[in-house]
């Protein structure tokens, strides 16, 4: 078994063997790996303020690409290419509405729906070969067709879940503490200061009725789910039309994650620019995002892994199905954000057409 796992990962970094050698049973170790991290990523960030989202998305995409230069070096500086920075653009796009959304409707809700589109979208690309890319036919195509129709289904059931925004921590005391208990000249300057970073940290989402913001959390997610299905599109048309193109995903990782951070960087300056070099910076966020990007990046690196040995027909469904149940578990034990016997019993209705889902594009291969 330890031989078997060196020699895969000989195999993964090397720059000369082909990623087709890479046993089933490690494709799908290196998925469950990105399911767990793609649906935890957020929980370091969750009870920190991040105002309007900006700064944080600064900070999580450095840490991203700090990712993929390790990655990069570790396969030994393979050729860099250009185009996969547009699978970049359009991810650091779609992030832009993570944190309003997890405000909105919460990270279980705003990752359900965020993962349902992604996986209608990236599935389609890989498996019709869309946008110039080559089809990946699976062994069993009902079997496919099947599980991907159950993973949609259990996004229909989240639908109807509601959810409860959860208040960060660090706000508690100014909801909970008497007035009586604050009574010296340090404690009052202090919750002033916590009562003046709320004010300044509320944006136009946080002022809106509780309708609105479900609607427009849920649309946003949606958006944002189109935008990610096509992250990857720009690195598999690259695999598949440019001449002697690495087949290993690993090798664009590094591309993807520069194209990342410096959309990241050109939308941090526009926003600069029209704040009036007043950008909302919450220095408490610094390192519960570079946490957060650096799940991301491991979560991403390993899905790319996973689908050299598995093709993407059959990991996106599990990729995009998978961590909507996962943060739909941590909204419902660690930040109380879904409650109640009804909701429940859906997302449990959810949760079984997800797993069934899963595992019907699993065997498909």
């Amino acid at each position: 078994m330890d031989n078997n796992i060196t020699t895969v990962i000989t195999t993964l970094l090397s720059t000369t063997q082909s990623p087709e050698s890479v046993s089933g049973y490690v494709g799908f170790l290196c998925l469950t790996i990105s399911v767990l991290f793609f649906g935890s990523n957020y929980l370091p960030v969750k009870q920190f303020q991040t105002g309007d989202g900006m700064f944080f998305q600064l900070i999580l995409t450095l840490a991203i690409w700090t990712v993929g230069f390790v990655v990069h070096a570790i396969r030994g500086f393979p050729k860099f290419y250009a185009l996969p920075m547009l699978g970049g653009f359009l991810w650091s796009t779609g992030n832009l509405n993570t944190v309003p959304i997890i405000k909105m409707i919460g990270i279980g809700m705003g990752t359900l729906f965020w993962n349902t589109i992604l996986l209608i979208v990236g599935w389609a690309v890989a498996r019709f070969g869309l946008l110039g890319v080559k089809p990946e036919v699976p062994s069993n195509e009902i079997l496919n067709y099947v599980g991907v129709i159950f993973a949609l289904i259990s996004g229909i059931f989240y639908l109807f879940v509601e959810t409860e925004s959860s208040v960060p921590e660090e706000r508690q005391h100014l909801i909970n503490a008497p007035i009586a208990e604050i009574t010296t000249e340090t404690e009052i300057s202090g919750v002033l200061t916590n009562v003046d970073d709320d004010i300044r940290s509320e944006t136009f989402f946080d002022k809106l009725n509780t309708s609105s913001k479900r609607l427009l959390g849920i649309s946003m997610a949606i958006f944002s789910g189109f935008l990610y299905g096509f992250t990857f599109t720009p690195a598999l048309y690259v695999q598949d039309n440019y001449e002697n193109a690495s087949q290993n995903g690993l090798d664009y990782v590094f591309s993807l994650y520069t194209g990342i951070f410096m959309s990241s960087i050109v939308y941090f300056t526009i926003y600069c620019i029209i704040k009036k070099n007043k950008p909302m910076v919450f220095p408490k966020v610094i390192l519960p995002a570079l946490i957060s990007g650096w799940m991301w990046g491991i979560a991403n690196s390993s899905f790319f892994l996973a689908s050299n040995s598995l093709t993407q027909a059959i990991t996106f469904p599990i990729v995009s199905s998978g961590p909507s149940a996962i943060s739909a578990l941590w909204g419902i034990f660690l930040f109380k954000e879904i409650r109640g016997r009804q909701n429940f019993m859906i997302l449990a209705c959810g949760f079984t057409f997800a797993v069934i889902g899963s595992v019907l594009c699993g065997i498909s291969k």
